[in-house]
């Protein structure tokens, strides 16, 4: 069995007795702790559920919204160099023609994710300006949330 170099502190898990240095975890607790928590990048998290077992899922809060036209046809935009966890892209229900999204290089008609009238997506990403939008249609918008 192996041993926990440095205790777990799980501040949301309230362990009877607390847990010291050095505990002895099998392979299949082991296995069972790394499916329970996860990691935002700085510390380590129980997920959360319900009383009947049911898994909470949640979105980060929203840090701003962007609504924008395009300048002219075949309009380009990259977003600005803004930390973030996630992006939901729409294409503006009002508009008539295609909106491409790509991730880290250009969008262009056939290049990337394409969202016709009304459709959006959700993308996990670091930085807005990892993010390319192509406006193919002259002063028709598109809209973008991004969150924490």
């Amino acid at each position: 069995m192996a041993e926990i170099q440095k205790p777990i502190p799980f501040d949301q898990l309230n362990a009877k007795p607390p847990l010291t240095a050095r505990p002895r975890v099998s392979d299949d607790i082991q296995q069972v702790l790394a499916l329970l928590s996860g990691f935002d990048g700085q510390q380590r998290k129980l997920v959360g559920v319900s009383q009947s077992g049911t898994l909470y899922v949640t979105s980060p809060p929203v840090k701003g919204v962007v609504n924008f036209p395009a300048v002219g046809a075949s309009y380009d935009w990259q977003g600005d160099n803004i930390e973030c966890s996630e992006v939901l892209v729409m294409n503006d229900p009002a508009n008539t023609g295609k909106v491409w999204v790509n991730k880290d290089a250009a969008a262009a008609p056939d290049v990337g994710q394409p969202l016709d009238s009304g459709d959006w997506l959700r993308w996990t990403i670091k930085n807005l300006k990892e993010l390319h939008i192509h406006i193919v249609t002259d002063t028709e918008k598109v809209i973008l949330v991004y969150c924490y």
